[in-house]
Formats: structure tokens, C-alpha cells, sequence
């Protein structure tokens, strides 16, 4: 009787061990895919984008004290635009003879800058200033930029533009300032001007200077690819 038993118990195990193989060798595991869509257009939003501070882009732009009343901004409307420039003011300079610098007054100074197409295509910022004059003289000048800052407006942004050729600009010549390369410089950007251990500055390099008050401009060009 115990040999049955024992024999029957073996015969259990062997029944059983025959029975799980061929249902563990039927289990399998399939694949297979979906997908998703989505369709990038470029923004129909094309109202002028507001000036920000650049110590807190939160907020929209203080203004500054050494060029009053320049707080609105440009007002370009686009997908591709510059929304402010500010007025660079120097100070005073006192002597009668040259070579000479003087620095800007200006705590706030910026160029702000929005891309808001859906192509990435880069572009990139350009200026051409004017030789200062007074009526009587024209200066030889060239601008340094000095130690700048490029900020975005947001946090939410792609790869930043580059400062091209070290900020220096000369006076009658179209100076390329910034270069955002594809996918880059997308959304709103700042470039502070006037900041760190090396101030923006005027170099005059003119032998003599006339006495008087010198104004000259700097017109800025925002083209639609990186040059």
C-alpha cells in the first residue's frame, strides 16, 4: 500500500510539470504602435510686445533715469520685431584735446528683441551709428559695449544669441551686435547693455574737440536669418 501511494504521488509531479510547459510556452508578448500629431503655426498674435525690466522680466520696464521718458518701447508689430531701444547718454567729457573715452550714464540700458514665428530661422541684430556731431564737427567714434548681459524674458526659452565681434562698433560701418542660429533666440530676449566690470564707452578719437553738445544716432536692423 505505501509503495501505491508513493507511486502515485511521482506520477502527480510528472503529470504536472507535462501540463504547465505547454501553456507557458503558448504565452507571448505583442507590439504594436500609435502615434501622435501636433501642428506648430506661427503665432497670429502680432501686437507690440511691452518692454520688460531687465533686473526682473517679470515686470514691465521701470524706465531710466538718464534717458526720461523712453519707456513704451518701439511699438513694431510682427512675429519678428524689435520692441525697444534704449538712448545711450555719456557723460560729460571736460577736456580740449583727444584721444579720449567717456562712459555711459545709463543703469537700464537694452535692446529687447521677440521672435514669435514657428520657424527657428534665426536672425540677427545689426547697427549702424553715426559719427556724434554738433553742427560744426563731426567725432571719429567707435562704441564698446563693454560687459553685457543677454537675458530671455521668460524661462521657458530655446538655445541664446551670441554677441558677435565683442560689442565694438564703429561709427559710419553696419556692425552685426547679436547672431541666433537656427533654433535659437526663440521668444523674447534682452541685451543689457552697461553692465559688469567693463562700462559701455564712447572712444573719441579725434586730436581736438569743439565745445558744444554732440548727438548722433544708432539705427538698429533686425534681419530674418542668422548673417
Amino acid at each position: 500500500m505505501r509503495g501505491l501511494i508513493w507511486w502515485l504521488a511521482l506520477s502527480g509531479v510528472c503529470l504536472g510539470g507535462w501540463l504547465v510547459a505547454p501553456m507557458a510556452g503558448r504565452a507571448a508578448t505583442q507590439m504594436t504602435q500609435s502615434q501622435i500629431e501636433i501642428k506648430i503655426t506661427p503665432s497670429e498674435d502680432d501686437s507690440a510686445v511691452k518692454p520688460v525690466d531687465p533686473d526682473e522680466p517679470s515686470k514691465p520696464y521701470p524706465g531710466d533715469d538718464a534717458d526720461p521718458g523712453n519707456v513704451d518701447g518701439t511699438g513694431s508689430r510682427g512675429n519678428l520685431t524689435i520692441d525697444y531701444l534704449s538712448n545711450l547718454k555719456f557723460n560729460n567729457i571736460t577736456v580740449a584735446s583727444g584721444p579720449t573715452t567717456t562712459t555711459a550714464k545709463n543703469q537700464k540700458a537694452m535692446v529687447q528683441i521677440s521672435d514669435r514665428r514657428a520657424t527657428g530661422s534665426g536672425w540677427t541684430l545689426q547697427v549702424l551709428p553715426s559719427a556724434p556731431r554738433n553742427g560744426q564737427q563731426a567725432l571719429a567714434a567707435t562704441i564698446d559695449l563693454g560687459s553685457v548681459e543677454i537675458k530671455p524674458a521668460t524661462t521657458n526659452v530655446s538655445t541664446a544669441p551670441q554677441l558677435v565681434n565683442e560689442g565694438h562698433l564703429t561709427a559710419g560701418s553696419v556692425n552685426n551686435v547679436l547672431k541666433a542660429d537656427q533654433q535659437a533666440g526663440l521668444g523674447t530676449w534682452l541685451l543689457i547693455m552697461n553692465r559688469g566690470s567693463q562700462p559701455t564707452t564712447l572712444h573719441l578719437a579725434d586730436q581736438k574737440f569743439s565745445a558744444g553738445h554732440y548727438t548722433g544716432t544708432l539705427t538698429w536692423s533686425l534681419t530674418n536669418a542668422p548673417s
